[in-house]
């Protein structure tokens, strides 16, 4: 893996093959993964071994259309994870499952410094490229990307392509079609799929608009379940059930410890050092033609719609997955601008600011890294006698059977 970043930085006409091969290091790993019986990918497990009952995956469809369910999930309604799931499912190895997530969401955070970012600041020290790259494939919680496999190829879909609408302004529309790929995965990132929809009102920042986006969680808490009665779709009826679930602070209170609870204290921290980062930049950056702002907007609306999950714990924890990187990213590329600023302090600003933000993300992947390795070695099959003894295609050959 080291090996591929360092390829990654100094090879740019080889840079998605490197890429490619850095994602590979990471997520071979996910092959031996054993979930917990109480993980998610139990759970999606246990289901891919029921599927096996099924000759064709038209037949599997139309049985979830019929009303089929298989365990706690409602798999009829995310067809891209299932057809995924379908076709695992004779393999006796679902493990698979968990290698195509970790290489799916490791990829794409990655695509986007790797290919185009270094691409379009070839001036600057690869050491700088290094840092971002590493810091945004960091952030991502390797623990959860093996077991809530869903969500995490959802958000890392979504940056992706968001950041690849924002190379024609997010113009395009008929680009919004690729998002029915990530909703057809984990549907609860249908609001920052609203979001977008809405952006081509939001692109001119003004108050009230920063406003309205701001209270969009509570007024979308509020508002669906009168719209979800008053229609009776049962899409709505299903986003409803999962609102209540990611609303409700008390049936996570277990799970947020002291460490996942400071990673929610330092994404606000995060968050109001980007928007600051913004301010100072936003008069600089006005009327400047460079797609790459668009971006940064899309970012700026997003840091103002996950402040507003704040109370709602569990949902801003899971808004964070994908702010997170984003903001990383976006902050770089305000960075660049710097040396347009008028007034010299505004520069020593900006340089405090990059430089805070980088650091604080890396105290947030330092302070969750520890305690989800530990977690990640319990769930993962190996041994120290094979790891010492057999190669690395002897190792991952003997896969345990999932």
């Amino acid at each position: 893996m080291f090996l591929s970043i360092v390829g990654i930085v100094n090879d740019r006409r080889f840079s998605v093959t490197y890429l490619v091969l850095a994602c590979l290091s990471i997520s071979i790993i996910a092959l031996r993964y054993i979930p917990h019986p109480l993980d998610d990918g139990a759970f999606h497990f246990r289901a891919t071994q029921v599927l096996t009952n099924f000759d064709s995956i038209i037949s599997m469809f139309q049985a979830f259309e019929s009303g089929f369910r298989v365990g706690r999930y409602d798999y009829g309604s995310v067809p891209v994870f299932t057809s995924l799931m379908y076709l695992v499912r004779n393999t006796h190895h679902c493990s698979l499952l968990s290698f195509i997530s970790a290489f799916v969401t490791y990829f794409s955070f990655g695509y986007v410094v790797v290919v185009d970012l270094f691409k379009s600041y070839k001036n600057y020290f690869k050491l700088a490229y290094i840092l971002i790259l590493i810091t945004v494939l960091l952030l991502n919680n390797y623990r959860y990307t093996t077991s809530g496999m869903r969500f995490c190829m959802t958000i890392s879909l979504i940056m992706l392509i968001m950041y690849l609408e924002s190379k024609f302004n997010y113009a395009k529309y008929w680009m919004m079609l690729w998002y029915l790929v990530p909703i057809s995965i984990h549907s609860a990132v249908v609001y920052f799929v609203a979001l977008r929809f809405i952006f081509f009102y939001l692109k001119k920042i003004t108050v009230g608009k920063s406003l309205l986006v701001l209270l969009g969680f509570p007024i979308i808490i509020k508002l669906t379940p009168i719209f979800s009665e008053w229609t009776g779709i049962s899409f709505f009826q299903s986003i409803i059930r999962k609102i209540d679930i990611y609303s409700d602070n008390t049936s996570y209170v277990n799970l947020f410890n002291t460490t996942l609870t400071m990673r929610l204290y330092i994404g606000v921290v995060l968050m109001f050092l980007f928007l600051i980062q913004y301010f100072v930049l936003s008069r600089t950056i006005k009327g400047i033609d460079d797609w790459k702002l668009s971006f940064v907007k899309m970012t700026y609306y997003l840091t103002l719609l996950s402040m507003g999950s704040v109370p709602f714990r569990n949902m801003y924890d899971r808004n964070l997955f994908l702010l997170l990187p984003m903001i990383v990213i976006s902050s770089f590329i305000l960075f660049t601008y710097r040396a347009q600023l008028k007034i010299l302090s505004n520069r020593s600003i900006t340089y405090g600011l990059e430089i805070s933000i980088v650091v604080i993300a890396f105290i947030t992947i330092f302070s969750i890294i520890r305690i989800f390795l530990l977690k990640l070695l319990i769930v993962i099959d190996y041994s120290k006698t094979d790891i010492l003894l057999k190669n690395i295609y002897q190792f991952f050959s003997d896969l345990p059977v999932t």
